[in-house]
């Protein structure tokens, strides 16, 4: 699979239902958020409610999906940016995120395989070892008695990725051009 930016644009020029609907809900957990914290400057208690705000952030983050998930690893690793407590919480997106249910992640591997999962493995965990923004991890066995990690991509992985990817790049195409302090290409 490529990226290809142009037929991402093709495709959801045709879903604008499917771009605003998504567009809604980012734009909801942003003024969210950002009540809550303009509140917090308002009444003075922006230094106490760090903990609970920076909390709350990771929590909107991981609703929001892999893309948002992302993002927050990526701030959790700038100290330069991002305060101490907001780290604290970031840092937990590296490996601390829920897994999707099992019945599903089971599904997409029979799915990937075009068999049954139990033709191919003689075991497979009950739950996974680990979850990522990606995908989440089991433990399996061959039928050869080899040990193996099965590694399973979230279900709507790439349309979820792409969908963001497309409302980021218009918004920082507008933020290109509108705003006169950005001189940096935000759209590559």
């Amino acid at each position: 699979m490529q990226y290809e930016p142009r037929t991402i644009s093709d495709y959801y020029r045709q879903r604008s239902r499917l771009v605003w609907g998504r567009r809604i809900a980012l734009v909801g957990a942003l003024i969210t958020f950002s009540i809550r914290l303009a509140w917090d400057f308002v009444t003075g208690s922006l230094t106490q409610n760090q903990p609970q705000r920076a909390w709350e952030f990771r929590e909107k983050l991981t609703e929001l999906g892999p893309t948002f998930i992302k993002l927050g690893q990526i701030l959790s690793c700038r100290p330069d940016i991002v305060p101490p407590i907001y780290l604290e919480e970031l840092t937990k997106l590296q490996d601390q995120l829920p897994p999707f249910p099992n019945h599903i992640a089971y599904q997409l591997i029979q799915e990937e395989l075009g068999d049954n999962y139990n033709n191919i493995y003689g075991s497979l965990s009950d739950k996974p070892v680990a979850a990522a923004s990606l995908g989440q991890v089991y433990k399996g066995t061959l039928k050869t008695g080899e040990m193996v990690a099965v590694k399973v991509q979230r279900p709507g992985l790439v349309e979820c990725i792409s969908l963001d990817i497309y409302i980021l790049r218009k918004i920082a195409a507008w933020a290109q051009e509108s705003i006169s302090f950005v001189h940096s290409d935000l759209v590559a």
